[in-house]
């Protein structure tokens, strides 16, 4: 379940950063991404161990933190995005505005996985987020891309997969501006 839990976000960080990258070769730049992780069972730390080589291999710097208080203008000016995997359950008003500014602003916000189950205290961030995690059983599932999905640039070439993972269940949704790919 580790090995699969770090391809899937290794297949979310490449979709959501190449779309980010989406200008000519001449023109882009390596993006900076801050990787938000924990000390929980998920094993942030690990996941960007595994992760790291492969998108420097690509062009895509990652740099590691388990401090919630990195969300801060001054810091997160540095990076293209910020990818969340951890299970942090509070956010303070300070860093919360810090990353609902900077999404603001055009940067990129990558939550993965077990992140639905972050700052559930801050209706903003879990309606950023898209939904928030309720709970989760087990099992194989097949994943393909909607209609919307189908023809959408970010979804280019893409075919979906079976995996065996938790299958998570949300409650929260947020249908505004949303489209499922």
């Amino acid at each position: 379940m580790r090995f699969m839990a770090s391809v899937l976000c290794l297949c979310g960080i490449l979709t959501v950063a190449e779309g980010m990258n989406s200008g000519s070769a001449a023109e882009s730049k390596p993006l900076k991404l801050l990787y938000l992780g924990d000390n929980g069972h998920h094993q942030p730390r690990a996941r960007f161990g595994q992760l790291q080589p492969v998108l420097k291999a690509r062009g895509i710097e990652l740099e590691y933190t388990d401090v919630v208080g990195d969300l801060n203008a001054e810091k997160l000016a540095k990076f293209d995005g910020l990818v969340l995997f951890a299970n942090i359950d509070k956010i303070e008003d300070a860093p919360a505005k810090a990353l609902l500014d900077y999404v603001a602003s055009g940067r990129g916000f990558i939550p993965l996985h077990c992140a639905s189950y972050c700052f559930r205290n801050n209706d903003e961030i879990v309606a950023l987020m898209g939904a928030q995690f309720q709970r989760h059983g087990t099992g194989t599932f097949r994943v393909t891309p909607t209609e919307a999905g189908k023809s959408h640039p970010l979804m280019k070439g893409y075919h979906g997969f079976e995996s065996w993972d938790e299958t998570y269940v949300h409650t929260k949704h947020n249908e505004k501006d949303r489209i499922v790919l």
